[in-house]
């Protein structure tokens, strides 16, 4: 929730992402990674039981550079790699790890694999790893009093400024900057005070208590009008929730699923945003001394936004970037649109880093009670993951976020990461032989 804010990397504390990286401030010197010896990795690697998941990610990484053209290529450093080789790397490495095959699979890394470090936030591979995931709402097809936020589609009239390629809305022939989160969530996250209707003046004849009554059944009628926003009435609510913090959190996430009301289960997916920045609404929060640093993680500020409901309102609205979504026939997908896996596929600074590229990530997961949502422990973990998406809160060579899938209370587990001194490593092929 505070990964957007432009700080040192030792400050963020949550890494809850998804939102609209801006090309506009890239970094352009290339140096966030740096080649190092196989003898870094611990011999832990080469024991994964899993490992034919790793094979999975690898696959749809393989089909990502197969659709490219075979002559682009991916830096490592200053190691440049075309697509033509990473389709073929990652479609070796996924049959090896696919048959499970450890001791084959170490041979050929480490003849015919280079390895490289992350520089870390620090210059000295310090890394905050996040944790991310889809989240489970509940939803109708149709306003209700319980399902009264609505998920809004891309608006037709969202472009893109030629300038810095944000959302913007045509005015008299000027672009201008898309409408706020303030603007369009104002009438369902106001909920006004029930107002009392004045009781009607005394009657003096039958034609006046006609009058009164037709103008009482005015008011009440008035009264109950739902309210509408300026992208309501439009045929853009793709569903409607019924809670506004999860909600929020699916805006944050970009992905998630959708438990409707008939029975179906609905997958929707991260379709664009307004343009607008993006203000960690964790951060405000440490800021205002009402949870500690140390304490903020997303459960936390779940359920301080729970508590408080009057504080809600101000709290999101401190956020202006809003996101549109759209109905998904696939599982998540990342920025190379290709299916997100479990444990596997990671975000990082698409900007710093090769896309779809395999690697590997040392740090530390939490161990849950039996109730899934309390943390009894922490321990090691060194596994190999692939680079497959990327987020807004995801700046610099210090950030990785684990994706960590969809299932019954994974959001405590993922929640609670903000792993400081993590390492993360790629793993990039060398030279073919002529």
């Amino acid at each position: 929730m505070t990964g957007c804010q432009r700080q040192p990397v030792e400050e963020v504390v949550e890494g809850i992402r998804k939102q609209a990286v801006d090309e506009a401030d890239a970094p352009t010197d290339g140096g966030s990674l740096r080649s190092v010896a196989w003898s870094e990795i611990p011999d832990e690697l080469f024991k994964d039981g899993a490992i034919q998941t790793w094979g999975e990610a690898l696959a749809q990484s393989a089909q990502y550079y197969r659709r490219l053209p075979p002559e682009q290529t991916f830096e490592f450093g200053s190691y440049k790699v075309s697509a033509a080789r990473m389709h073929q790397a990652t479609q070796e490495l996924a049959e090896l790890a696919r048959s499970g095959d450890l001791v084959g699979l170490e041979q050929v890394l480490k003849s015919r694999y280079r390895l490289y470090r992350s520089i870390g936030g620090n210059s000295k591979g310090n890394v905050l790893v996040t944790g991310y995931y889809e989240p489970l709402l509940h939803g109708s097809t149709k306003p209700s009093a319980r399902y009264h936020y609505p998920l809004y589609r891309l608006p037709p009239d969202l472009v893109n400024c030629a300038d810095r390629k944000k959302g913007c809305r045509m005015e008299r022939g000027k672009p201008a900057p898309y409408l706020a989160r303030a603007q369009i969530d104002a009438p369902y996250l106001t909920k006004p005070e029930p107002q009392k209707t004045p009781p009607p003046p005394p009657a003096k004849n039958a034609k006046n208590a006609k009058n009164v009554k037709k103008e009482s059944k005015t008011t009440k009628k008035t009264a109950r009008s739902k309210p509408a926003g300026p992208l309501a009435n439009r045929g853009l609510e793709l569903v409607w929730v019924d809670n506004v913090i999860d909600a929020f959190f699916l805006h944050i996430q970009g992905s998630g699923r959708v438990q409707m009301d008939d029975g179906r289960l609905i997958r929707v997916g991260y379709a664009g945003t307004n343009g607008r920045s993006y203000k960690a609404i964790g951060q405000i929060l440490i800021d205002e001394g009402k949870i500690p640093h140390e304490e903020m993680t997303m459960p936390r500020l779940r359920q301080w936004l729970m508590d408080h409901p009057k504080e809600q309102q101000r709290i999101f609205f401190a956020n202006a970037s809003y996101v549109f979504f759209r109905e998904m026939a696939v599982d998540a997908v990342g920025n190379i649109n290709v299916p997100l896996t479990k444990d596997r596929s990671i975000a990082t600074d698409h900007r710093l880093f090769p896309k779809g590229a395999p690697g590997i990530l040392y740090t530390t997961l939490p161990i849950m009670g039996a109730d899934g949502k309390s943390v009894t422990g922490w321990r090691p973990e060194t596994r190999f993951i692939v680079n497959q998406d990327t987020g807004g809160a995801i700046r610099g060579p210090g950030r990785v976020d684990l994706f960590f899938g969809f299932e019954e209370n994974i959001e405590y587990q993922a929640g609670v990461m903000k792993q400081n001194g993590s390492k993360f490593y790629f793993i990039a092929p060398i030279p073919e032989k002529r």
